[in-house]
């Protein structure tokens, strides 16, 4: 019998855990749409943490005190991992319009099903990567199992570290 949890104002169905390519996936089903894959340790330290409700409490207090505000999420490395669920759960209950990601490092937290449902929410999302970061390439990708493998959101961003090129 699949554990029922409610995420924004979608319920999600999380079928099976299993392990691949090194790496735990929880399974589960948005909408009754598609099959997404996230990142079983990502997704539980976001969703099994007491900032979950405190952070979406407040957002729901600002909104009712400052009106119709935008929120932007942002957090590094694994804080990146969870600023992205935090974004996408925030979007589903106040609407993509008004919330914004930007991620530092931060590591592949779903397939490409789940990567394409996230863009949809989060349009606005960058993830800002340093080229020589090894996290960003975590899990790692294998082109030969695209369909079992980690995907990225689109726009990432690489800064610029040789400021005498400018």
């Amino acid at each position: 019998m699949p554990d029922a949890k409610v995420f924004g104002m979608n319920l999600i169905y999380v079928l099976c855990f299993f392990t691949r390519v090194g790496c735990s996936f929880i399974y589960f089903l948005m909408r009754f749409m598609f099959w997404l894959k996230v990142h079983t340790g990502f997704y539980s330290a976001y969703n099994n943490t007491l900032l979950r409700p405190a952070i979406t409490n407040a957002v729901r207090k600002a909104r009712r005190l400052y009106g119709d505000i935008s929120v932007i999420v942002t957090g590094h490395s694994m804080g990146g991992a969870m600023a992205s669920f935090c974004a996408l759960d925030l979007a589903i209950s106040l609407g993509s319009d008004s919330v914004h990601l930007m991620t530092f490092g931060q590591p592949r937290i779903g397939n490409a099903a789940f990567a394409s449902y996230f863009e949809q929410y989060v349009p606005s999302a960058i993830r800002v990567t340093h080229e020589h970061d090894i996290v960003p390439h975590l899990p790692p990708y294998f082109f030969f199992l695209p369909h079992l493998t980690y995907h990225h959101f689109p726009r990432e961003v690489f800064p610029c570290i040789n400021l005498e090129s400018v």
